[in-house]
């Protein structure tokens, strides 16, 4: 397009009118309204924020208050319970002080570990409960182990701290590091309350109960509950001690001189920087104390001014760049009419209009649509040959143990043995606990039985070792009636049983071993232990790793094939845990997720 203008001034002095016109209307449709919009809301938000704050952190303060009156109640239900019963207090004086218990005490003792355990077991926040009369034993009631004596229990300090009350009316609180077992190298940090109550069979001697709290149930909770960031919360004692705390330790430093409101109020306060709400838990005696910075108080009042600051930039520049777009428009319109009316004495020179009808976007998102549609395919693929892998892996480690002409012959041996000797005998009773175990093992009608089945297929070869090994070995059963009928992979728990013996006897002369059941969050988790020479970490290190890999392993084939059936059977949520300590013990958790 070659078009001379006589007068090429005109055509910039238009460009800057329309230009201003434009930019003028723009403005005035898209500007204007943001920032009234904007100012109007940073002014209503400053105004309502920080009574909006004050009664959100009274209201979260005011919900541990409720939770920590009930442990103070708890706690004093205890206390009647053990203080002001005589016959529950006597039975149980009586047990910790006698040396040996009769059948009575031990019927007595399991009633009084009911009492305690109901505290115990249906608070997640509640570690361990201790009840203690003055006694020549050492003995007291737990909560996690029953009776257990001083003497040898890992956590003493406890004991310490209770000589040295003398309070006889209130609580008392102290936080503690305690072990659960011998082979944990990182202790457990517990908040300690103490309620001295009166032994009625050693005069003015007091005896106590010790509520043993789990502060990292309080301080994971926290978090979640809290709408604003950054903010701390803190629980103090009556002398400002932190008992808990979320958040950072920077704070701590104005809790030394914070005043303290009354037994039942509320304070809000600011310091510098900080907000600052404090309640008063007056059971326990405890301060709750909520910190939150003030510019994450009115965080929401800061955006706002950025956001519309940022909004009334961007619109300006929008504004622009819409005028100059409509500038260029408007002028190419003008131009265009122009260059008509001065080539109408040339047809020949007038330039096609094209058809626009095509649309390019419409294009691009077909073929959008059509990769994602492929690529959705070929994932789908993926996944079903994964699977098939998945199962073809499962069989072949299930059809491993498939001889069954060792049944068969066993059998004839079993009573060529009796026809020799007239009797049953050890080896005969060997090969008969063995077909059992075979046939149990044979049976692949069934990937999955119940926990009663395999445990009778683990006794069957506890009495064989207990032939060939005598008393080198003892294998302690936990309680089982309660998950007798739970799901469990077959033939998963005898070949750890077995490792235990194998690798255990080496280091002892009189190997324990224990099998632990219980059930945490719809998963049935059995726990091996035994008191064997235990693992290093290094190695211990390299079997976890190997159970991690899809590689063969060397060694320790019974626990890897193990892990790969659980998880292949159960998915991530399944598989084998180990914990380990030279020279102490090994312990090996299954995880048996349950459908119910």
């Amino acid at each position: 397009m070659d078009v001379n203008l006589k007068r090429p001034h005109i055509g910039r002095s238009l460009k800057i009118k329309f230009f201003i016109n434009n930019l003028r209307n723009i403005l005035a449709l898209c500007l204007i309204p943001l920032l009234l919009l904007g100012s109007l809301s940073i002014v209503i938000s400053q105004r309502y924020t920080r009574v909006d704050a004050e009664q959100n952190q009274e209201k979260l303060l005011n919900q541990y208050n409720e939770l920590f009156q009930v442990v103070a109640s708890e706690l004093d239900s205890l206390s009647l319970s053990f203080n002001t019963n005589p016959k529950i207090a006597d039975k149980l004086h009586s047990i910790l002080s006698k040396p040996n218990y009769s059948y009575e005490d031990v019927e007595a003792l399991y009633y009084l570990r009911h009492i305690v355990d109901v505290s115990a077991n249906s608070k997640p926040y509640v570690h361990s409960i201790y009840v203690y009369y003055p006694n020549d034993q050492m003995r007291f009631l737990s909560s996690r182990e029953g009776l257990v004596n001083l003497k040898s229990y890992l956590d003493k300090s406890w004991f310490e701290s209770y000589e040295k009350l003398s309070d006889t009316s209130g609580f008392a609180t102290e936080v503690r590091s305690l072990q659960n077992y011998a082979f944990e190298n990182v202790p457990t940090q517990v908040v300690s309350i103490y309620k001295l109550i009166t032994d009625r069979n050693n005069g003015g001697k007091k005896g106590v109960i010790v509520l043993n709290l789990s502060p990292d149930y309080f301080v994971k909770s926290f978090p979640s509950l809290s709408e604003y960031p950054n903010r701390s919360f803190y629980i103090t004692d009556d002398h400002n001690r932190v008992i808990m705390q979320s958040g950072g330790s920077d704070d701590e430093r104005m809790l030394s001189a914070l005043e303290l409101p009354g037994q039942y109020d509320t304070l809000q306060l600011d310091n510098g920087i900080y907000h600052l709400t404090v309640k008063k838990a007056p059971r326990l005696n405890w301060n709750l104390i909520s910190i939150v910075p003030r510019k994450s108080l009115y965080s929401l009042s800061h955006t706002l001014i950025v956001i519309t600051c940022l909004l009334s930039l961007a619109a300006l520049v929008l504004c622009a760049l819409a005028a100059l777009w409509l500038t260029g428009k408007n002028y190419r319109q003008v131009y265009g009419i122009i260059h008509t009316l001065e080539s109408a004495d040339a047809p020949d020179q007038i330039e096609p209009v094209h058809n626009k009808e095509h649309d390019i976007y419409a294009f691009i998102i077909t073929h959008i649509l059509e990769s994602f549609l492929e690529q959705k395919y070929l994932k789908i693929q993926l996944s079903e040959r994964s699977y098939r892998m998945q199962a073809l892996e499962f069989r072949a480690l299930q059809s491993q143990i498939n001889p069954h002409f060792l049944y068969n012959t066993l059998n004839s041996i079993y009573w060529k043995t009796i026809q020799l000797t007239n009797s049953t005998n050890a080896p005969s009773r060997m090969i008969e606990l063995l077909t059992a175990i075979l046939q149990y093992s044979l049976d692949s009608r069934a990937k999955v039985v119940r926990l009663r089945e395999e445990i009778a297929h683990i006794r069957s070869y506890v009495e064989i070792q207990h032939i060939r090994y005598k008393d080198r070995f003892h294998v302690i059963w936990d309680k089982t009636e309660p998950f007798n009928d739970c799901e469990v992979l077959k033939l998963s728990l005898q070949p750890l049983l077995e490792n235990s013996i194998q690798y255990g006897m080496e280091h002892t002369s009189r190997l324990l071993v224990k099998f632990k059941f219980r059930m945490q969050n719809g998963t049935l988790k059995v726990t091996i232990i035994d008191n064997g020479g235990g693992i290093g970490k290094e190695r211990l290190a390299q079997i976890r790793s190997g159970l991690a890999s899809d590689e063969e392993p060397g060694r320790h084939i019974g626990l890897s094939n193990t892990n790969k059936r659980i998880m292949l059977q159960y998915g991530e949520a399944g598989g084998i845990r180990m914990l380990s300590r030279k020279r102490w013990g090994t312990a090996v958790t299954l995880h048996f997720p349950q459908n119910g």
